[in-house]
């Protein structure tokens, strides 16, 4: 005989199951669970005994009940309404059809300067948000890749714009140095201080660290991100002691952005990026490969971030597809991804010339050979 009682959705023996969901069902809320199977118990015997206990507790110390709120500050709202996404649309619930509850910071008070603001036009690729989202609400880090222009850092954007998030993004390259990431001892007229890192202030502080272009770096310099991406502290040592050791706040999140998957460039379009160290990778709890959007979506990103019509948008879609297939065929040394398609979208606009467009934001930086095959792409698509 267990004083356990039973999770209706899994079967588990638990104790209480708010813990259990947060734990272990996170699509679902406690508000959801108690309606869909009313009148099941939520706390076992030994649970309602052990809180009655804190309860009378807390009211003798203070004369009135605990309040609960949040961890963070934050509170929980539905995927949908945060992010604009109209009921209807099935892929923003969860497996049951229910709201998804996700974790909303206010956008006043402490650091709010540090949250980007919203782009109304930006389309959220509903899969990679929910992935996004994920990573996030349970604190793992997350890592996306893919060619440029795909959206990767811009998901990280709009997501912490949308939820409060406050958001730095670094960008690395071959230069980048430790002391750059995490700090460095500089001197001016009155002596020698310290100034703190963009990682060590986001740590400190509960913001979110976009490491932007993460490949670029060489891999000895990112080594110092591995106890970071494992949740540990941060060990400054030529810092003073209120630095030396960064321990990382609760809203502390790492997310990450590069054009390989650590891997190596198989594609001979990013010059500069490294081969990864899989130790570093293997930390990211998350890696997704973020791929060109679905053509309906893509034109109404054309749509709303280019300010043309439909027609043309999709035509202008149909001159990527072309090109990309082009390139997988190994027909073409270079593809084309979304910022070059608005580009292209404004400045066609502008001359009155799609052609002019794609060629201004595109065309011509190719080489010879592959400048020729996207003029007689464009010359079929728009005449």
């Amino acid at each position: 005989m267990t004083s356990k009682i039973k999770c209706e959705i899994c079967g588990e023996l638990v104790h209480s199951i708010q813990i259990h969901l947060r734990d272990s069902h996170p699509e679902e809320t406690l508000t959801e669970y108690e309606r869909d199977w009313p009148g099941s118990p939520l706390l076992s015997p030994l649970a309602e005994k052990r809180l009655a206990e804190k309860r009378e507790t807390r009211t003798g110390m203070s004369g009135v009940a605990a309040t609960s709120i949040a961890p963070g500050g934050s509170t929980t709202q539905k995927l949908h309404q945060v992010f604009g996404i109209a009921p209807s649309v099935k892929a923003a619930m969860n497996a049951r059809g229910n709201a998804i509850p996700i974790q909303v910071f206010p956008k006043t008070g402490v650091d709010s300067d540090l949250i980007p603001e919203i782009d109304e036009g930006y389309i959220f690729p509903i899969d990679l948000l929910k992935t996004e989202l994920l990573g996030l609400d349970l604190n793992i880090p997350v890592y996306f890749w893919g060619h440029a222009g795909t959206g990767k850092s811009t998901m990280h954007e709009q997501v912490a714009a949308r939820t409060g998030r406050r958001y730095v993004r670094i960008q690395h390259t071959a230069n980048t140095e430790e002391a750059h990431i995490v700090g460095q001892t500089l001197a001016n007229a009155e002596g020698t201080y310290f100034e703190p890192g963009p990682l060590a202030l986001a740590m400190k502080h509960g913001w979110t660290y976009n490491a932007d272009e993460y490949d670029f770096a060489h891999p000895s310099i990112l080594a110092v991100y591995q106890p970071v991406l494992e949740g540990k502290p941060l060990l400054i040592k030529e810092a003073p002691t209120e630095w030396r050791i960064v321990k990382p706040h609760a809203n502390f999140r790492f997310v990450a952005t590069g054009n390989t998957n650590g891997s190596g460039d198989e594609t001979g379009l990013y010059i500069g990026t490294n081969m990864g160290n899989a130790a570093n990778y293997s930390r990211f709890g998350i890696v997704e490969h973020v791929r060109y959007m679905p053509k309906k979506q893509e034109v109404q990103v054309l749509i709303n971030q280019g300010g043309i019509v439909k027609e043309d948008a999709e035509r202008l879609v149909s001159f990527a597809e072309d090109i990309r297939k082009a390139f997988d065929a190994g027909s073409m040394g270079a593809t084309i991804g979304p910022r070059e398609l608005i580009y292209a979208a404004r400045l066609g606009l502008r001359r009155g010339s799609w052609r002019a467009g794609l060629a201004l934001s595109f065309i011509n930086r190719l080489g010879e050979v592959d400048r020729e095959t996207a003029d007689g792409v464009s010359q079929r698509v728009f005449g």
